[in-house]
């Protein structure tokens, strides 16, 4: 069953006068799920005394109305009286100081950070709030599944770097003592001589130093993940029947925005490590927040990011903007229906099976007051539920049909370096640089409809099936990554390398361009950094001239035992099967940063063209625009084709060409059943057109 739902109770608003028409109404407007916030401090105001009274009732009155439920249990909303109860649990910042709790900016009732969840005291009560929630819910029969670390927020309204007490520095210590084989390991990998554990010192700040820096961001994910775990774990053991998934703010990727004092790269966590264990992953999205609206291929690549890490577990957009996003005194963009129903059947596109939204109501509480009501006062709100209503109808009709949907395989790959991401925080204290690169490659593709992954550095069997691997300002490599994707190239595949890949390793030292693995490999070196005198390049490449936006600056590369006087910007060299492209500058993120330019999509594609990648659709017209492009995704639900469409505008009418094999009848569209005829091509092609359409969407069954 395909979930579309909404959040609904975040204690104590909505207030309970609204409840049964407020749930009937979602249940006429094509919902079938609710999502229900259990925040610790709420249920257990007083230690070890559990109300749940207010939760009984909203789950009676959904399972009267037809809804399944997602409960979402807060357990980072700490209760007043934690620091009492646990003393000596409070987080200490980076500069030893002890971090003051405090209410929590957009929820009623609580107390953000709370307590150190390295303290074992904390974790106790925490534990016993999570028994008591489910022990409670488990057997409700409209129970969907759980929500089990919402946003996976722990350090929120900490101030700065947390933790530094003294149960995460012994945490860390012994973290770095498993990682390196005891103290003579960690001695040989960073070049110390530390004689005493003691003597062992997460980083203090961007630049205090590399090394250590590095190695702290790089601890504080696994702990996030461990607790993710821990979470899981324990309420997996009391409930084995019920899906338990997390969910991030955004997917983790994109937390290389994450910036210095607040909080390290990827502070929370990994989902391609939460994958391993949790029963799903997802984000939360909002296309339309006020000042900072994400266009389309933006919102397309932040579903792909974390469908990415999925590996065949649930995928969950688990808070999708409802209404408009005021935000204190502000009065943002109302959200169109055409608009919110790209964003639905994109993460449908994706594989998603659970679409939940932020929220029915408008909020009431502090700056969210006024704002993310799908059924909000901002004027659109019949309009958005009569578009929902058509939905929910549509996978009333086709859900097995939609259930059983996968995406097609991709065969281009874009690198994910988290390490990469720790050394650029370490000193910039952002990683917003190697973020840009994957950025810009990534909305390259997706202008251009190329199917893709993202492939992270520890999870590197998503290299098979790959043809092309980008790797965007990937500056840290261990040799052991690197024999990973030698082998790869050695096995007919092509890696596409940006300038000084792994010049460091994650011990944060800097390797000289004639020690780099694949220099050693391919006998190809950079000679060093040159200013980039202008903000564009030109290189040539198989026949054709290219003249590209890039940034920061260039690293010519010249032959071991070759002319020094021979440099090249763009060059290759071949590995077994396969070939390595080096490119010394930074290309992606200066794309990036100006926008839709049609030289860099026609290098991209070149690039992908070249290595002999099958793209399961092409779009004959519209050409995408500067502004504009037409996204298709393509996949297979049982012996059916499935074949996503979305057009520029509801008027646009486009036409697509599919390899020969791929269509042998005409398609019919799911959300207006009409029947699209599918005539022959070029070279065995079948082509559709369709359009226009009521927003722009076609879902066409082959």
């Amino acid at each position: 069953m395909i979930h579309l739902g909404t959040q609904y109770y975040r204690p104590p608003f909505p207030n309970d006068r609204y409840w049964e028409e407020d749930i009937q109404h979602m249940a006429e407007s094509g919902l079938n799920t609710i999502q229900l916030w259990v925040v610790w401090a709420w249920v257990e105001a007083k230690p070890s005394t559990y109300r749940f009274d207010d939760y009984d009732r909203l789950v009676a009155i959904a399972e009267r109305n037809g809804l399944e439920v997602v409960l979402s249990t807060i357990a980072a909303i700490h209760p007043y009286w934690i620091h009492r109860e646990v003393p000596g649990s409070e987080m200490v910042d980076n500069f030893g100081h002890k971090v003051i709790s405090s209410n929590r900016g957009e929820c009623h009732y609580g107390l953000t950070p709370g307590g150190c969840i390295d303290h074992p005291g904390v974790w106790d009560r925490m534990r016993d709030f999570l028994t008591s929630v489910v022990t409670r819910y488990r057997d409700a029969p409209n129970l969907m599944g759980w929500d089990a670390w919402n946003e996976l927020r722990w350090n929120v309204q900490a101030d700065g770097l947390v933790c530094y007490c003294p149960y995460t520095l012994n945490r860390f210590r012994h973290w770095l003592d498993a990682k390196y084989g005891g103290l003579d390991g960690l001695n040989a990998a960073w070049q110390r001589r530390y004689q005493a554990w003691d003597e062992v010192r997460p980083g203090k700040a961007p630049d205090r130093p590399y090394t250590e820096m590095m190695a702290f961001e790089d601890f504080i994910t696994w702990r996030s993940v461990q607790h993710a775990y821990d979470r899981y774990d324990h309420m997996k053991a009391l409930d084995p029947d019920h899906p338990i998934t997390v969910h991030g703010g955004q997917p983790t990727v994109l937390h290389g925005s994450d910036r210095y004092p607040i909080a390290t790269a990827l502070h929370r966590g990994n989902d391609w490590d939460f994958a391993e264990n949790i029963d799903g992953v997802g984000c939360s999205s909002f296309p339309l927040w006020g000042g900072s609206e994400m266009d389309r291929a933006e919102f397309v690549n932040r579903i792909d990011f974390v469908a990415s890490a999925r590996s065949g577990k649930r995928l969950w957009l688990s808070e999708l903007q409802g209404g408009r996003s005021n935000i204190g005194f502000d009065v943002a963009q109302s959200v169109d229906p055409e608009s919110q129903q790209r964003w639905v059947w994109t993460g449908l596109s994706a594989g998603a099976d659970s679409i939940l939204f932020w929220c029915w109501r408008d909020e009431v509480f502090g700056r969210e007051s006024t704002g993310f009501g799908l059924a909000g006062k901002d004027g659109l709100a019949d309009a958005r539920l009569a578009a929902m209503r058509r939905t929910g109808d549509v996978l009333a009709k086709y859900g097995d049909l939609l259930e059983n949907y996968e995406p097609d395989d991709a065969e281009v790959g874009v690198f994910f370096s988290p390490q990469s991401y720790y050394l650029y925080w370490a000193q910039e204290g952002a990683a917003q640089k190697p973020l840009a690169g994957i950025k810009g490659y990534t909305r390259a593709l997706v202008r251009q409809t190329v199917p893709y992954r993202i492939v992270e550095e520890n999870h590197l069997d998503q290299l098979e099936g790959l043809k092309l691997l980008i790797l965007p300002r990937t500056v840290v490599m261990d040799d052991e990554v690197a024999e990973v994707l030698a082998a790869f190239v050695r096995g007919g595949g092509k890696l596409f390398c940006e300038s000084e890949v792994g010049s460091f390793g994650s011990n944060g030292l800097y390797r000289y361009p004639e020690d780099r693995f694949f220099a050693e490999l391919t006998g190809v070196e950079e000679v060093g950094r040159r200013m980039l005198e202008v903000d564009r390049v030109r290189f040539d490449w198989e026949g054709r001239r290219y003249e590209l936006p890039a940034h920061q600056w260039q690293t010519p590369m010249v032959w071991r035992g070759g002319a020094t006087e021979t440099q090249h910007l763009l060059t290759s060299a071949e590995v077994g099967a396969g070939e390595i492209l080096f490119c010394g500058t930074y290309l992606g993120d200066a794309y990036f940063a100006r926008g839709a330019n049609e030289g860099f999509e026609t290098f991209v594609m070149d690039l992908v063209k070249s290595a002999g990648v099958a793209l399961p659709v092409r779009v004959v017209a519209p050409q995408a625009h500067s502004t504009t492009f037409t996204h298709v995704r393509v996949g297979r639900s049982g012996d059916h084709t499935l074949i996503f469409v979305f057009a520029s505008s509801p008027e646009e009418r486009v036409e697509l060409a599919f390899p020969a094999g791929r269509l042998d009848n005409n398609v019919v569209d799911l959300l207006s059943d009409h029947e699209i005829s599918v005539i022959g091509g070029d070279e065995g092609e079948a082509r559709a057109v369709l359009g226009p359409t009521d927003w722009g969407i076609s879902i066409l069954k082959g």
